[in-house]
């Protein structure tokens, strides 16, 4: 709700409080499965979210790498194995999240 709802809104519906604060509005979360021929496209999901293997040649991104946001934070506290283990199941859990936003 601190992070991806301010932008995503409560029910992810890209119509957050500070979408309007962006330059291109944030991507309405209930519809991937529907863009998507009808299939959740979880991995896609997964990496935007992670963003760490993202090609910058490929532009900008508009949202948080989540996964530099979460590494550092995760390693201090488990060491750098458990920490990159505990960074992926964060972004697991998001997507997943996602997932169940589905309409």
């Amino acid at each position: 709700m601190n992070s991806c709802a301010v932008y995503h809104g409560p029910e992810g519906k890209g119509d957050g409080p500070l979408g309007d604060e962006l330059l291109k509005r944030p991507a309405d979360l209930t519809r991937l499965s529907r863009r998507n021929g009808g299939e959740f496209p979880y991995w896609r999901v997964f990496a935007m979210i992670d963003g760490r293997a993202m090609v910058p040649a490929h532009g900008e991104r508009d949202m948080p790498v989540w996964g530099r946001q979460f590494l550092p934070g995760d390693v201090k506290k488990y060491g750098p194995n458990a920490g990159e283990i505990v960074t992926r199941e964060r972004i697991h859990d998001l997507a997943g999240y996602v997932q169940t936003l589905q309409r």
